[in-house]
């Protein structure tokens, strides 16, 4: 709790503590299976635009919020990076790559994919694996990670991984002139 408050500022208090007894389901999972949760730093948490700030700061919002900080969190299971880059030799290769072993992971709010991150090319083409790990469908790329507490991990992305479909629901919550 203190690490979060300390280290991911913004989105502990935008977004992690609109989640119901969260700290106290961290230290259960803490306690057994471990615990993973996806941060975005605070320049990220700068950089969300004025109008979905105010879709997530209004109280009418609150379900909404809290699914889209429920994305951010695996509550029984520590998924380190080791883990989300490791390739699974069994299957056949795609353009000459062995698959992942693990394409996608299980939040509170549901699953999201895992994938490699690219970098380069043109429009989506010719863009070449950098050998990092992306979380989510809008590509948040793992920028680093930390152990904390006895089983839990931080990693740190560089965007929110929650699915852009969830910023429908807040637009259709919104109020003519806001």
């Amino acid at each position: 709790e203190s690490y979060l408050k300390t280290n991911y500022t913004l989105f502990e208090s935008t977004l992690i503590a609109n989640i119901p007894n969260i700290y106290s389901i961290l230290r259960e999972s803490d306690a057994s299976t471990g615990y993973t949760l996806f941060c975005a730093n605070d320049k990220v948490m700068n950089d969300i635009d004025q109008k979905r700030k105010l879709q997530i700061s209004d109280p009418r919002n609150a379900e909404i919020t809290e699914k889209l900080a429920s994305y951010h969190v695996i509550q029984n299971g520590k998924v380190t990076k080791e883990r989300m880059t490791r390739e699974d030799w069994t299957v056949p290769k795609i353009d000459g790559v062995a698959a992942l072993s693990i394409g996608g992971v299980l939040t509170l709010g549901g699953e999201l994919r895992v994938g490699r991150s690219k970098s380069g090319g043109f429009m989506g083409f010719g863009a070449k694996e950098d050998g990092g790990v992306v979380i989510g469908n809008n590509d948040a790329r793992v920028i680093s990670s930390v152990n904390v507490g006895k089983n839990g991990i931080i990693h740190e992305v560089d965007a929110l991984v929650a699915p852009d479909l969830i910023w429908r629901y807040f637009d259709q919550l919104r109020i003519p002139g806001f």
